[in-house]
């Protein structure tokens, strides 16, 4: 029976919502969530597994997860979540970048490899990254990387206006997207970009129903990002848990290599 387990900020709460909905979708799967809120989950490899650095994050982290709160190499696929992995963080390097390539003369011709260029940082320093990475020193099971849900489009509309009226929108949501997968590709993990069911019309936004608040409340929410409901949990988490199962079939039906 292979086990998933699922780590993150407060925007796994969605993930957990979601999975009695899902749950008899992909039968003989169990989840494990592992959870604690803000940019709190900081964890370091400690005795083949990984620790909290804080006793309050590891108490959080046991009790969302029913275990010791250290995250062991026992399970079959693992997938890290939010955890400042966020478009708003790093379409905030986009000025920085662009002034560097105005100071080479190749403003005018930014391409998106260009700008995840100057993304790449921000996406791998972020909680989910490190963590991710840090994974990869103890398992050679799937990881599986999900951002931060795009922001509602009330919270920043005169950003967005902004960015639509220069035509960059498209640009910065694909540079983001290959920020990401690069960022996972070095570590051997898969970047899940989020379905394109649940993206708005602008490419770096979620569409108001899958908000967790009404659209007034969603525009002055006190979190840094906007929350989404179970809705959206439902679609993210049946897309990566379909994901998986394909990536561990894969794994199961491969024929071994003859030998030598």
């Amino acid at each position: 029976m292979p086990t998933v387990c699922l780590i993150g900020n407060s925007h796994v709460a969605n993930l957990k919502l979601a999975w009695p909905f899902v749950e008899a979708e992909f039968p003989g799967v169990r989840t494990v969530f592992f959870a604690s809120d803000g940019t709190t989950m900081e964890l370091d490899v400690v005795s083949g597994k990984l620790a909290a650095r804080a006793d309050y994050v590891r108490e959080r982290m046991a009790t969302t997860s029913g275990t010791s709160g250290d995250i062991e190499p026992i399970y079959d696929a693992y997938v890290v979540c939010g955890l400042t992995l966020s478009s708003m963080r790093t379409i905030n390097t986009y000025s920085a970048t662009m002034q560097r390539l105005r100071a080479a003369g190749r403003a005018t011709s930014a391409s998106a490899d260009d700008i995840a260029h100057g993304m790449a940082p921000q996406v791998v320093g972020s909680l989910a990254f490190d963590i991710a990475s840090k994974l990869r020193r103890l398992t050679c099971a799937p990881i599986f990387v999900i951002a931060t849900p795009l922001t509602a489009y009330e919270r920043h509309p005169d950003m967005w206006r902004r960015f639509e009226t220069r035509g960059v929108v498209d640009l910065l949501a694909d540079a983001f997207s290959r920020a990401c997968h690069n960022a996972a590709r070095e570590i051997d993990a898969v970047f899940v970009p989020q379905p394109a069911e649940t993206v708005g019309p602008n490419r770096l936004t979620t569409r108001p129903r899958f908000y967790r608040l009404p659209v007034t409340e969603a525009a002055v929410e006190r979190a840094n990002h906007a929350h989404m409901n179970a809705a959206f949990g439902i679609i993210v988490l049946r897309d990566v848990l379909q994901r998986i199962v394909e990536a561990l079939s894969i794994a199961v039906v491969q024929p071994s290599q003859p030998s030598s």
